[in-house]
């Protein structure tokens, strides 16, 4: 049966061959269920062939969009839009001309105030500097070195030279007060004896205070 219903089909679009038409015509007096099929599908198209003509309103397709539920781009169409739709940039000419001499006056006033210098840190260039020596007599060290506050108590920053007997570097310390101690041979830790002044090192020893001056 859905083989002659297509057929069937076919003969009201006037699609169906000569063949596919006696077929049909063959199959009306033999079944009459395919013959009622056939008569009230003829009678429903004629009857809409000749029915009158209506046209739609203006305002139907309008109201019929209306009633669709809203359709969500996807991701990729987000992304698409994005990067490649267009953009309508609408100015307001009085707020434009109104940034354009906020702008203006900001550079006007940046260029005419005076350059200034900026200031030095403590360990800038403008900072006294002074040349502290220290000495200290040790014949028979095979090295020494002098540790502190100046070079963060590291053992191999400063090492001092022999001569005579004597053990002497030169140090170019900011004016303060620094605590510092000899390391004799990298394992003695020995207080300077020609200090001024000597200072707890909280391990049950003590360390010499160098005062530098202006």
């Amino acid at each position: 049966m859905d083989k002659e219903r297509d057929i069937i089909h076919k003969i009201l679009d006037n699609d169906a061959g000569e063949e596919e038409k006696q077929a049909i015509e063959r199959g009306r007096r033999t079944d009459p269920a395919l013959r009622e099929e056939f008569d009230g599908l003829t009678r429903a198209v004629r009857l809409l062939e000749e029915s009158e003509r209506h046209e739609p309103p203006a305002f139907f397709t309008a109201e019929v969009m209306k009633k669709l539920p809203e359709r969500k781009p996807s991701v990729a169409g987000r992304i698409r839009e994005f990067f490649l739709g267009s953009r309508v940039l609408r100015w307001n000419m009085a707020t434009a001309l109104a940034a354009a001499a906020i702008l203006l006056i900001t550079l006007v006033t940046v260029m005419r105030m005076p350059h200034q210098q900026p200031a030095m840190t403590a360990s800038g260039p403008s900072e006294n500097v002074v040349t502290v020596r220290l000495k200290f007599r040790a014949p028979e060290a095979r090295s020494v070195a002098v540790a502190g506050d100046f070079n963060k108590w590291r053992t191999n920053a400063d090492e001092m030279k022999k001569s005579d007997g004597e053990w002497s570097i030169d140090l170019k310390l900011r004016p303060g007060e620094y605590s510092y101690s000899f390391i004799v041979d990298g394992k003695s830790w020995v207080p300077d004896p020609g200090a001024e002044m000597y200072r707890d090192d909280g391990f049950g020893s003590r360390n010499a205070v160098l005062r530098v001056n202006i």
